[in-house]
């Protein structure tokens, strides 16, 4: 992603469920003057102990992109119980259906998707990870298709 800031057209990046990251990563973020913003997985689960829903935390992500918005889907970023063979597997992150929500606010948002990636499936010695790639790969296409009125 820090080669897509050096781009003039990307107003902001919006990363959704960070939780393993390094000091220079955390400062690019700080000094962004808002152009990055950074949702880290312990913050979001703190507010969610502390009694904050997830319906809020989604709308305050959505709420900082664009009207047109291009959606990259680390696999990793979801918990890796959902993607044990990613090539960074680390604990905590974001239940499927959590994902599936973030991306259904942000189309009831009225926001347009315009492009999106799915990376870092590595189906491993099973079909778990593929068939949890497969199937997020669906919900972006539906999500897209939704966000331009189209029927998928």
């Amino acid at each position: 992603m820090y080669n897509v800031l050096q781009l003039p057209q990307v107003e902001r990046l919006v990363s959704v469920g960070i939780r393993d990251y390094c000091r220079q990563e955390a400062e690019l973020a700080n000094d962004s003057e808002g152009r990055v913003r950074v949702y880290y997985d312990a913050d979001m689960k703190r507010d969610l102990y502390e009694g904050g829903t997830w319906q809020t935390i989604c709308e305050d992500i959505v709420a900082h992109l664009p009207q047109e918005v291009y959606v990259s889907v680390d696999i990793d970023g979801l918990d890796p119980k959902l993607c044990p063979n990613t090539g960074t597997p680390v604990p905590g992150g974001l239940e499927f259906e959590q994902a599936v929500y973030l991306l259904r606010t942000l189309v009831s948002s009225g926001r347009k998707i315009i492009g999106f990636d799915l990376n870092e499936v590595s189906p491993g010695d099973n079909d778990w990870d593929a068939n949890v790639g497969a199937r997020m790969l669906w919900k972006l296409c539906v999500f897209l298709s939704q966000s331009n009125n189209l029927k998928p």
